[in-house]
């Protein structure tokens, strides 16, 4: 994978991750007040939210470790993509390959 490439698929995945959030982020925000642990979709929203959070995170760490090497950059957007649970099989193939339907 070239370095280029590399970026490329990197900026997709966070585009995805946060093109994912957003909605969840959007619902909670007009989700009526609830009544503390007891509303069960709320506390799924939240849950998601956390989850995409996290994987952000996990994916700023992960670049940051590939750093510049070409070769260790590939490895670790496919190392990335295999083991995210907000990203199934399809979207994988689809970000690596620059799918613009996943912005």
């Amino acid at each position: 994978m070239d370095m280029k490439l590399g970026h490329a698929t990197w900026d997709a995945v966070r585009r995805h991750l946060e093109a994912k959030r957003r909605p969840v982020e959007q619902e909670i925000r007009r989700y009526p007040a609830p009544i503390a642990g007891c509303d069960a979709q709320f506390n799924y929203l939240l849950e998601q939210r956390a989850v995409l959070s996290r994987e952000l995170v996990r994916l700023d760490a992960a670049v940051k470790a590939a750093g510049a090497h070409v070769e260790s950059e590939g490895e670790a957007v496919e190392a990335f993509l295999r083991s995210s649970d907000c990203i199934d099989a399809e979207t994988a193939e689809k970000l690596r390959i620059g799918s613009p339907s996943l912005a």
